[in-house]
């Protein structure tokens, strides 16, 4: 017997006979203040999972032009686009 989800993903899936996701459905996106209150290791894993998700659209032919965030993380940036997150660095 499946778990209720893995049922109702599997209707939908035979329902809409492919299942596409893009980058930014499934990205994980945090404000300023949200990622201040992350530690070192939630942090890391949140760059790691970023990537590894990113890696896996790819490797299904899903993603034509790498997000920012995919960038700035590859980088060891902050994670955040723009300037208003710019700024509020800095203030």
């Amino acid at each position: 017997v499946l778990p209720e989800c893995s049922v109702r993903f599997h209707n939908q899936q035979t329902k809409n006979k492919s299942l596409f996701v893009s980058f930014e459905e499934v990205a994980v996106h945090f404000t300023w203040e949200e990622w201040q209150d992350r530690d070192d290791a939630q942090r890391t894993l949140y760059r790691d999972v970023m990537l590894e998700t990113y890696s896996s659209l790819v490797s299904l032919g899903r993603c034509v032009s790498k997000p920012e965030v995919i960038f700035k993380l590859e980088q060891g940036s902050e994670p955040w686009l723009g300037e208003e997150w710019a700024n509020q660095c800095l203030s």
